[in-house]
């Protein structure tokens, strides 16, 4: 019962998005991989790195992470991050993403976390990645969005600034 409630739930948001927002959103759930940037506070270079991720109806980007990378210790000190995906030779466009991480730190939150990576078909979906004792999971909120369509000529732009 609780499935059909949630898929009742999912479809309520959809019809809620605006044209944008679901071009945006049907661009970004074609991707399972993007590229991430952190930054350490105290350290003015940043490090970008290739994760797989998912994406709900609100644009939050879940992903995971070794807890002893790089990018975990930057996000520790600084929790606001960039992501870059898209610019395949098919479709020609890319989403830029820039937003604020949240640790998922309960067993709850982490379990829903790997049932996302595993209903969206993500690289990372078996569990020798989901179930190894150094990942922790992250949820990321989104602050600002742009989509860059080079499909149709000049790039056509979308911005998305308002998350509820």
């Amino acid at each position: 019962m609780s499935g059909v409630r949630l898929e009742a739930g999912r479809q309520h948001m959809k019809q809620k998005l605006s044209n944008d927002q679901k071009q945006v959103l049907n661009f970004i759930n074609k991707y399972h991989l993007a590229v991430v940037t952190t930054t350490d506070l105290q350290n003015p270079h940043p490090e970008s790195a290739l994760v797989a991720f998912v994406c709900n109806d609100k644009f939050e980007f879940f992903f995971q992470t070794n807890k002893f990378s790089r990018k975990a210790e930057n996000i520790k000190k600084n929790s606001h991050v960039a992501f870059v995906l898209g610019l395949g030779l098919d479709d020609l466009g890319t989403i830029q993403y820039q937003g604020r991480v949240e640790q998922l730190t309960t067993k709850k939150d982490v379990e829903k976390c790997k049932k996302h990576f595993i209903d969206n078909g993500s690289p990372t979906a078996e569990p020798k990645y989901l179930d190894h004792p150094d990942a922790i999971y992250f949820k990321v909120i989104p602050h600002w969005i742009g989509y860059h369509d080079y499909s149709r000529g000049k790039g056509h732009v979308i911005e998305l600034k308002h998350f509820t």
